[in-house]
This record gives structure tokens, sequence and C-alpha cells, in this order.
């Protein structure tokens, strides 16, 4: 049994970064990418990976280079989401354990992968953690609800921030979202973006989360006003939801293409906060929707499509620290590739990933 449930954890950290199902797949021909982000340099991307009958080990490459190297997680152990701080001196991660499956804890360490330290000892499952500015916080998702049946493994997902020092844990939204996204903050280590999505809590209104016809008159109102984005900038404890930016409603054009019901998901924000980038529905000169694509956030609402790539899912995008460039893993379920694609004038390249690492960062 804990052999099953330990496999069925996996599945919740690795599988999605909006934290839903996974089809059943081929172990030796896999080649799943997750969870990527670049070092503060913008120099090396680090990011999840499962392939070739391997089980998942946190890769870095070197755009420069193009090494490949790992991490090796102690046995009994699995090591998921890792983000570099942003001075570039250490990692957070995920710690999973085989003798404790429900209970990932958040953990740092040295870039050399010495003294790991796990920050919280808490229960429940923990998502997508990264530093503050500052370094003295993390900020993280976790689900306060464990599914038995149906696509999605876990649900009723909040942001919460943990403290470095004293592994204090805060909780600091309490909307019981059915999916969000990695949470980020902002410069001020006070604001931060996420993606939340069928919130089945309103702290405006007492007892909400007692009562479904409130809870669907007000993701009815939501919809309405807001037209299925999701995107939101908060400080702890906000009441009420207002999506950050508001997409264009769209229309299906062709039989091959599924729509999907977000107009916007997936935020990532640059080191001073200036450029946030996030996925939407793109179009090509004729007007004709292309899939899912990357657009740049702007104030006046004039959102810049970034990306005109082939059909296909994105599943984790990130920008660099400088806000030049943006890391995105896209593909099948179980077949992933990468793309580096330059803000400025939207050009790609494809990085060719090696089969096996040329070497493991903290070999003994």
């Amino acid at each position: 049994m804990k052999k099953k449930i330990f496999a069925t954890v996996i599945v919740v950290l690795f599988c999605f970064p909006l934290f839903g199902g996974c089809a059943t797949m081929d172990i030796k021909k896999q080649d799943i990418i997750r969870e990527i982000s670049f070092s503060p340099d913008g120099k090396k991307i680090i990011f999840d990976r499962r392939n070739a009958g391997n089980s998942n080990r946190v890769h870095v490459y070197n755009l420069e280079t193009g090494e490949l190297a790992a991490y090796q997680p102690p046995k009994g152990e699995k090591w998921f989401h890792a983000q570099y701080s942003f001075d570039g001196k250490r990692i957070v991660f995920i710690v999973s354990a085989e003798d404790d499956p429900l209970n990932p804890q958040i953990a740092i360490m040295n870039l050399d992968g010495k003294n790991v330290r796990k920050i919280t000892n808490t229960q429940g499952l923990k998502f997508s953690p990264s530093f503050s500015h500052s370094g003295k916080k993390i900020i993280f998702a976790r689900p306060d609800v464990i599914r038995t049946s149906g696509k999605t493994p876990a649900a009723d997902f909040d942001v919460y921030e943990v403290d470095v020092e004293t592994g204090r844990e805060t909780r600091l939204t309490y909307f019981k979202f059915f999916s969000v996204s990695a949470p980020y903050y902002f410069p001020d280590d006070k604001t931060f973006v996420f993606y939340g999505d069928f919130p089945r809590a309103y702290p405006a209104i007492p007892g909400s989360d007692r009562s479904i016809d409130i809870m669907k008159k007000v993701r009815k109102e939501l919809e309405f006003k807001y037209k299925n984005n999701f995107i939101y900038v908060m400080q702890a404890n906000e009441k009420e939801l207002k999506p950050y930016l508001v997409m264009p409603e769209y229309v299906k054009k062709y039989k091959m293409y599924v729509a999907s019901s977000e107009s916007s998901r997936s935020p990532s924000l640059s080191a001073d906060g200036s450029v946030l980038i996030f996925i939407s529905i793109g179009y090509k000169p004729d007007g004709s929707a292309m899939g899912e694509q990357l657009y740049q956030y702007s104030v006046d609402g004039n959102h810049r499509q970034i990306t005109h790539l082939p059909m296909g899912l994105i599943w984790s995008q990130t920008v660099s620290p400088n806000g030049e460039l943006v890391a995105i893993v896209r593909g099948g379920q179980a077949t992933n590739k990468i793309v580096i694609c330059k803000i400025k004038d939207g050009t790609t390249r494809e990085i060719i990933l090696p089969v096996e690492p040329s070497r493991i960062i903290n070999a003994q």
C-alpha cells in the first residue's frame, strides 16, 4: 500500500504546473519535463525531468556550454520543483519521503547540493516554492483536500509563505481554489502574483465556504465581469477576487483545436517585477486562433503576443530574471521539449537535451 500511495503522490507533484491529472505513459519512451526556471544570471535553467525509464531528478542545463547536470536525492527521497534564490546562493525545492509520501516538505540547499535543510515540518502537500527577494521567506501553494477520485489529485488550493529561519507558515489566501499556479513575489516581498481557478470560498461573504449556492452565484458573477481570467495580484488576507488582467474572449476556428476554458493563466515575473509573462490563446494575422501562446503584460491592456508556436500545450514557462528571455516547456504529455524565446522579437531556439546528465552535482 505504501508504494502505491507514494507513486500517486509523485504523480501529484510532477505532472502538472496547474496541479491536475496525468495519463498513463510508456515509461521507456517518455521525456517529461516540468517546473522550469532560470538561474539569477540567466545562464542556466533548472527543471524536473523524468526520461528513458529513469526516476525524476532535478536537472540543471547550462545555456552557454550545453552541459546537463543533475542532483541525486538520497535513497528514499524524491526532489522536485527547484528554484534558485535571487542572490544565486541557494536552491529551494520539495522533498518527498517514501515513508511519509502525503507530507512532502520544503527544503533549501547550497548550489553544490550540500547543507540540505528542511524548512517545513507540517502535514499536507506543498507545491512550487520560490524565495522572496530578501531570501527570508518562501512562497508556495498547498491544498487542503487530497481527492480519492476524479482526474485531479488535490483541491482547495491556497497560497502560503514560510519563514526560512523559524519555519513558521502563514496562509496568505482563503479562497479554496480548485487549481493554482506557482506564486511569485514582487520585489516588495508582500505583493504576489498567481493563477487561481474555481474558488470554493469567498472571504468577503462570511460562510460562503459552507454554501454551494452562494459560491455558484459568486463564480457566475466573476465570469460575467472578467471572462474566465484568473491571474491575480494580491497581498495577504485579501477578501475579494479581481483579475490583474482581462483578455478578450476568443472563438474556436478549427475542429482540431479544443479551446481552453481559461483566457489567461500561468504568470511568471522578472526579478524587478517589470515584466510579467502569461499564457493565453494566440492568433494568426488573419485573426484565427492558433493555440496557447505567451503574452507580455502591458499596463494599457494591449498585451503583446510574444510567441507564434505550432499548436501544442505549454506545460511550464518562466521569464528570465532580467526580463529578456522566456523558457518554455511544450509538447505532448509524455514527450516534451524546451524552447528559449527572446521577448523583444519573439525569436526562438529549441534546446536539445542529452539523454543523460554528464555530471551529478552532489556526487559523493
